[in-house]
């Protein structure tokens, strides 16, 4: 029991300050991020599992040169431009820039440096099912909360997954995010 809390508070996270709080809910501004992130088709619980493979495959230095890459916390997922299309993102740790990140060897496998950002973040526990039930619900508790803010949302909603699929759901930290500009 003890892994399942501790493990994730030793991964590097992405550096944000917290603006404003409202119980579960956070405005947030993040430091820049680098990213390695594929695009995969289906719904959201079978991308998420299909672009989590290659991405770990990545950072393990499988059929690629170079060192391994430290794990980081969350799994960050997303809608893409296309229908059924998701992007599903890590974050590189710090250290890492652009140019020192090693070069993937699977083509699916891409970075992207996302600029400082405001965000609004709705933060849960529990486990997410193939039906997304859950997600939906905070991500409308999420959207409900801005409505009556003067924050104009500027992106998609992201899900963010601290924990591995075998922490039970109680004790996982779960996140939606939407970015904002005032």
């Amino acid at each position: 029991m003890a892994a399942w809390y501790l493990v994730p508070k030793f991964l590097e996270t992405p550096a944000y300050k917290v603006v404003e709080k409202d119980r579960n809910i956070e405005v947030r501004y993040y430091e820049s991020m680098l990213l390695q992130s594929v695009k995969v088709s289906g719904n959201q619980y079978k991308s998420l599992r299909q672009g989590f493979r290659p991405l770990v495959n990545y950072i393990g230095a499988k059929g690629r040169e170079g060192e391994k890459i430290s794990m980081t916390a969350p799994v960050m997922q997303s809608l893409g431009d296309k229908n059924n299309e998701w992007i599903v993102s890590f974050s590189m740790p710090s250290k890492y820039s652009k140019k020192t990140l090693p070069e993937p060897n699977n083509k699916q496998v891409y970075s992207e440096k996302l600029k400082p950002i405001m965000a609004a973040v709705i933060r849960f526990s529990g486990k997410t099912d193939r039906s997304g039930s859950l997600i939906k619900e905070k991500e409308k508790n999420l959207l409900n909360w801005l409505k009556n803010r003067d924050f104009k949302i500027i992106s998609k909603p992201k899900y963010l997954f601290y924990n591995d699929p075998s922490t039970p759901g109680f004790l996982r930290r779960n996140e939606v995010m939407v970015i904002i500009s005032d």
